[in-house]
């Protein structure tokens, strides 16, 4: 399998992406190249990327011993242009480091053809900002173990551009709600109610412009939804540079797997914005939302989030930040036996709070 490894234009180290500097950075002689003089120097970067064709990846199933069939339909074998080391990989996996040099390379075939992303967000957080914020997070997180705090766990965090599908959906759609107004006075002894019940009706069509769904399956599909929305703004070009010095996954969905999914989301959003219209009523009741799409095209694109998975007490928690906004979603573990002072000592002072005000009613 093809791979791509970016070199320095001074003395050829590799190059990775620097979200700090926002330009490629060679950690030997410390050179910066912003992505116009890359091009300048080398051309396309991107090489295979504009093939109609993604290159097979098919493991020959004869030469795969018994037992390990599975293993063999998700993994594929890459080599190394630095070290020449074979290296084995998930068959998402769009760019990693070679495990024997640590430097990082791109695997070229997994972007081509239909799998070409159209756009890119690069990180804007550094590893040393997001572990810095996991930190922060971890603290507002008062029955957190101590040792999940550890050094050794915040490393575990890594930057990874994840695939996600980009909708412009252009809908049309209309609501129907009840809604009351309740006015109460009183007249001597005697209170009076007036409650006006109105049926209120929205129509119109709505915009929606680069609405994120996760492209991958699987476990960190959740988290990837909890650290929407990204800026739209450090949209970029696609090209394989900026997943140089980072891990990157490619889709494993089509539009058809996650159609359903992406309709019932703008829905719901839909329904929210003729709600929002809604105003000076005392409660408001949707009875129906009817939306039907005009217009929508999709385009895929790789964003950036810093992730991290941690196995405490037998069960795996995951832990995601956007790259570029800092939005994090975290799945952390509980010390129970801190949950459990915590909750004696709650339960004594409601018991104190409950016993005086008793007496002093008295």
């Amino acid at each position: 399998m093809e791979t791509l490894s970016y070199k320095c234009i001074n003395c050829e180290g590799p190059l990775q992406y620097n979200p700090q500097k926002l330009k490629f950075y060679c950690e030997y002689c410390r050179s910066a190249f912003t992505e116009e003089e890359l091009r300048a120097k080398f051309g396309n970067l991107d090489q295979q990327l504009d093939t109609n064709e993604a290159v097979s990846e098919d493991v020959p199933q004869d030469d795969v011993p018994e037992g390990f069939e599975d293993f063999a339909s998700n993994t594929v074998m890459y080599t190394c242009q630095s070290c020449g080391a074979e290296v084995i990989a998930d068959k998402t996996t769009a760019a990693t480091f070679c495990i024997y040099c640590h430097n990082p390379v791109v695997i070229s075939n997994r972007l081509t053809g239909a799998f070409k992303p159209k756009k890119v967000i690069p990180f804007k957080i550094t590893e040393e900002d997001a572990q810095t914020r996991f930190f922060d997070f971890c603290k507002k997180k008062h029955f957190l173990p101590k040792s999940f705090l550890t050094m050794a766990e915040l490393e575990k965090v890594k930057g990874v551009y994840y695939p996600y599908w980009l909708v412009d959906s252009l809908k049309d759609g209309s609501m129907f709600a009840t809604a009351k107004k309740v006015r109460t006075w009183t007249v001597g002894d005697t209170e009076y109610t007036e409650t006006k019940t109105f049926r209120i009706k929205r129509v119109g069509k709505i915009d929606f412009k680069g609405f994120p769904h996760p492209a991958l399956s699987g476990e960190h599909s959740k988290a990837l939804k909890y650290v929407n929305p990204y800026d739209d703004k450090d949209f970029r070009d696609f090209t394989m540079a900026y997943l140089s010095g980072f891990l990157a996954e490619k889709r494993d969905t089509e539009r058809a797997d996650v159609q359903q999914d992406v309709d019932n989301e703008l829905k719901e959003y839909s329904k929210k914005i003729y709600q929002e219209t809604i105003v000076g009523y005392d409660t408001v009741h949707v009875d129906s939302v009817d939306v039907k799409t005009l217009k929508e095209d999709w385009q895929y694109a790789m964003m950036p989030v810093w992730m991290m998975n941690y196995l405490y007490n037998g069960r795996d928690y995951l832990y995601a930040m956007n790259g570029q906004t800092g939005k994090n979603y975290g799945e952390l573990p509980l010390n129970k036996a801190k949950l459990a002072a915590f909750g004696g000592i709650l339960f004594v002072i409601l018991m104190a709070i409950s016993i005086l005000g008793g007496y002093f009613l008295l």
